[in-house]
């Protein structure tokens, strides 16, 4: 894989925007959705364009869901931060939606 600054600046801004405390509030009704779905689509996409090897795609998604959903896991031992299944699930469907632009404009 060939990292761009766009791949480090995009996975610093999910675990940033993640990981860190927060005040217990929502930042809006569906607001927190699209701000998931965003980040991770974005780092989805910077890293399917980093792999030099196509078979290794695959690994990419299945890495790209994985830490979606593991930044969901560890937001409820931060504080002011909670687990939420949509999120995890805009994650998800980020990474799905990155991929299949990556299909259409890259591969």
């Amino acid at each position: 894989m060939k990292f761009t600054p766009f791949f480090i600046i995009s996975l610093l801004v999910v675990l940033i925007a993640t990981l860190t405390p927060g005040n217990g509030k929502i930042a809006g009704n569906y607001l927190d959705k699209v701000a998931h779905f965003l980040m991770l689509a974005f780092l989805a996409y910077q890293s399917l364009k980093a792999v030099t090897d196509k078979e290794k795609i695959p690994d990419v998604l299945l890495a790209s869901i994985s830490l979606g959903l593991l930044t969901e896991v560890l937001q409820q031992f931060i504080p002011g931060r909670g687990m939420d299944i949509y999120d995890g699930i805009a994650d998800t469907l980020g990474v799905v939606v990155a991929y299949y632009a990556y299909k259409k404009y890259i591969s």
